[in-house]
């Protein structure tokens, strides 16, 4: 299986039936054999034994419905899946660059395609790091070349208020709404892409547009955009990126590209109604900026 996402390549070694049952993948799904000098993101190889790590994790995470263990060892990082239900451990194996990667993972069990995807979007996000690319907590729509992202906790009214822009901002379409990809581009630029997770929206689009704006969510009692300065656009990021922070050669570069949206791409503070004019003031303080 090979995928692209952000414009980057990724090599999975698994049958094609697991594809279909995994259809957040179809949209990024590459049918053209790869070149010999392609570059690769990372390479994925599933079905491989592996033993259990001996030492403590460095992080253990309660997720839904399953715990997260991560182990960063000298020469390489390994991450356990376990599941609540069935007490079904997956495990995935990784160099420290992250471009080659083996996991135990088999479709051994009804739960674990979920597992499968998860791995996927761990292997995306730390992969993907060292080469100008983050992986975001927002919502983000479009219109046209252009795009913004609105960040923020779960149950601010990300989504909520992408809908209303759907609603009323006209050819204004959804993007991702949950997990969309940010990437500096080699001439500078920087474009915001969707992805194959989008959380409990299916919304997986293999695009990419200018990233114009970002929008940081907070109710309130009116509507009223208010500009940020670079460092606390910064603080913001990093606290909506996804990644670990445990894992110092990832976070470092993670920083540098959060750092750089910070101090080039307008934020703003977004206080809020779930309401038409909020929608209507974000989309003119983009539209602004185009002018």
């Amino acid at each position: 299986m090979k995928l692209q996402i952000a414009d980057w390549l990724m090599q999975v070694d698994c049958d094609d039936a697991v594809t279909g049952q995994l259809p957040n993948l179809c949209p990024f799904l590459v049918s053209d054999p790869l070149s010999s000098d392609a570059d690769i993101l990372f390479r994925l190889q599933l079905g491989v034994s592996l033993s259990p790590e001996k030492t403590v994790p460095v992080l253990v995470n309660e997720l839904e419905g399953r715990t997260l263990r991560l182990w960063l060892m000298p020469d390489h990082c390994s991450i356990s899946l376990t599941l609540a239900d069935s007490r079904q451990t997956y495990w995935l194996r990784a160099s420290r660059d992250w471009k080659q990667i083996v996991s135990d993972w088999k479709p051994d069990y009804p739960g674990s395609y979920s597992v499968l995807n998860d791995f996927l979007m761990i292997a995306f996000i730390y992969s993907s790091a060292f080469r100008d690319t983050v992986l975001l907590h927002a919502s983000c729509v479009a219109v046209g070349s252009e795009g913004c992202a609105f960040i923020g906790p779960s149950g601010v009214g990300k989504s909520t208020h992408s809908r209303l822009w759907l609603e009323h901002i006209p050819d204004s379409r959804l993007l991702n709404d949950d997990q969309p990809v940010l990437r500096r581009m080699p001439d500078g630029s920087m474009r915001i892409y969707g992805s194959p997770w989008s959380g409990k929206t299916f919304c997986y689009r293999n695009e990419g547009v200018r990233l114009s704006a970002l929008f940081f969510m907070e109710q309130a009692a009116e509507n009223r955009a208010i500009r940020l300065d670079g460092i606390h656009t910064f603080c913001r990021l990093l606290e909506a990126a996804s990644a670990i922070g445990r894992d110092s050669r990832t976070f470092s570069p993670v920083s540098e590209t959060l750092a750089w949206v910070a101090g080039t791409i307008p934020a703003y503070l977004l206080k809020n109604l779930p309401e038409k004019s909020a929608a209507l003031l974000s989309a003119k303080v983009v539209f602004e900026l185009k002018n």
